[in-house]
């Protein structure tokens, strides 16, 4: 199966049934699949021919949509944008994946006249000029690259990971499968559609089910958010950390309560892009009384590897088991598996593993090994198969030869309700160890002394552990999906 015929499939079985509701619009699935056949015809009119890449540019909307299902439907791979980024940096993407086609809509226009000063050979169309025809498209293969994602850069340049059909649709049957789906579920999609999260748990996934989109073209103002969720009776809330814990921490009078009880129909939350805090998840289960799953992910991965069951046993401070068809293990430097429950490099096995880095040998020769993609994720992995998540191998501090995972601190931090978010890096001192920088922004209408935070640290961990500095700031460097770029904060340091 290929992204193409599964479209078409759940056309056919489901025709009447509403695909996307968008403000006032509504499309059934019919009508998305038929019109994603016409704009296939219109890319390749304009001269798309079948392997090229074709960029989208575009804010959250019904056409974001049927534009990636049509390039893929024309034998195309889909080059999804991100829309926070600068015009140079978009023009980085187009050349390095060689787009030969960008698809763009009207707030992107200015972009678009800068990003072809510098790629004079670019062709690029508005949304609404795409001319609609049908014609015959080769039917690909699950083995065909559908999409180019691009990693979020934190670490360096963005690499354009190869997502096959089989890598995304297989994905999106395993969260089906742990999430519990069913043709009758409403998704309320409001994070961007050019994110991997996005696109495999909040498009391909309902698309595959037959469920419902409820797309907001973005998460403000938050109010939409709320009156979709009752109006449009929202069954699964997919979001980033940063909203649950502004959630878990709002106040909320009584009679709001008592009225949410028969308002609100959503059965599940799901959590990912970055991690969440265990305090987090109690205080907002607590507080709305659903569930709340945090999975884990990479843009390489399709991107779900783990995800904390919706039936069986979830443990709030791991990310739950590996899902269907995907297989983890921690190693040592040498490649060696580490033993239960013993800190190592976390590696990936599965279908959802992508083919590699765009024209990135030697990257994709240092990740991909013997079957297996190594993560860069510090992890241990306990007797039934569940795994912890300690930090990121390049986030991690040495500070004096001894090893300092800041989620763990960070983690603790966060239990503090005057604190909002949080993160800690390490920078060089200059004499071969590092000095670890705590970085705080406040809560609303909340204070914070470094002294109290210090205080609450020195009682739940190590000496060496301890921040050596502690600085209050008003906002965090966040990628698209809320992710702090831990890379600026170290720059501010420099």
């Amino acid at each position: 199966m290929t992204l193409s015929s599964m479209l078409l499939e759940t056309a056919r079985n489901y025709p009447k049934r509403v695909g996307i509701k968008f403000e006032e619009r509504v499309l059934s699935y019919s009508e998305i699949d038929k019109r994603a056949t016409l704009c296939a015809g219109g890319i390749m009119d304009l001269g798309v021919k079948s392997g090229d890449r074709v960029a989208i540019l575009m804010k959250n909307c019904p056409e974001y949509i049927i534009s990636y299902f049509a390039i893929i439907r024309a034998g195309a791979i889909a080059v999804p944008i991100n829309t926070f980024l600068m015009p140079d940096e978009v023009s980085y993407i187009l050349n390095d994946s060689g787009c030969s086609l960008l698809i763009y809509d009207d707030s992107f226009a200015d972009h678009v006249v800068k990003v072809k000063d510098s790629i004079s050979t670019l062709n690029s169309v508005r949304i609404g000029d795409i001319p609609e025809c049908e014609k015959e498209c080769e039917e690909g293969s699950d083995n065909d690259v559908a999409v180019f994602l691009y990693t979020s850069g934190t670490t360096g340049f963005p690499k354009g990971a190869m997502l096959t059909n089989r890598n995304l649709i297989s994905n999106a049957e395993a969260s089906r499968e742990v999430m519990d789906i069913v043709p009758r579920d409403r998704f309320l999609l409001f994070l961007p559609l050019f994110h991997s999260f996005s696109l495999t748990v909040c498009v391909i996934l309902p698309v595959l089910t037959g469920a419902r989109i409820i797309l907001l073209q973005s998460v403000k103002p938050f109010s939409k958010v709320i009156n979709s969720i009752i109006k449009d009776r929202i069954t699964l809330f997919i979001a980033v950390p940063t909203i649950y814990n502004i959630l878990s921490r709002k106040r909320i009078p009584v009679i709001a309560k008592l009225l949410m009880k028969f308002l609100i129909k959503i059965r599940v939350c799901v959590s990912g892009a970055a991690a969440l805090p265990e305090s987090t998840i109690h205080a907002f289960e607590a507080k709305f009384n659903i569930p709340l799953l945090e999975g884990y992910g990479l843009t390489e991965t399709s991107p779900v590897v783990s995800v904390n069951p919706l039936k069986g046993t979830r443990k709030p401070s791991s990310v739950g088991p590996p899902v269907q068809g995907v297989e983890a293990a921690a190693v040592d430097g040498e490649g060696n598996r580490v033993r239960t429950d013993e800190v190592g490099e976390l590696i990936i096995r599965g279908p959802n593993v992508m083919k590699g880095y765009y024209n990135k040998q030697a990257e994709t020769d240092e990740v991909l090994k013997d079957g297996w993609l190594y993560t860069g994720d510090m992890a241990k992995i306990d007797k039934d198969g569940y795994i912890y998540i300690v930090d990121r191998k390049k986030d991690l501090i040495i500070v004096d030869g001894m090893n300092i995972y800041p989620r763990e601190v960070e983690d603790i931090v966060m239990e503090l309700h005057s604190i909002e978010e949080c993160a800690m890096v390490g920078v060089a001192d200059g004499r071969g160890s590092e000095i670890s920088v705590l970085y705080l922004k406040c809560a609303e209408d909340a204070t914070v002394d470094k002294t109290d935070v210090e205080g609450y640290l020195k009682e739940r961990v190590a000496r060496f552990k301890m921040p050596r500095r502690i600085k209050v700031i008003d906002d965090f460097p966040k990628t698209a999906t809320g992710k702090i770029r831990k890379n600026e904060l170290r720059k501010w340091e420099i």
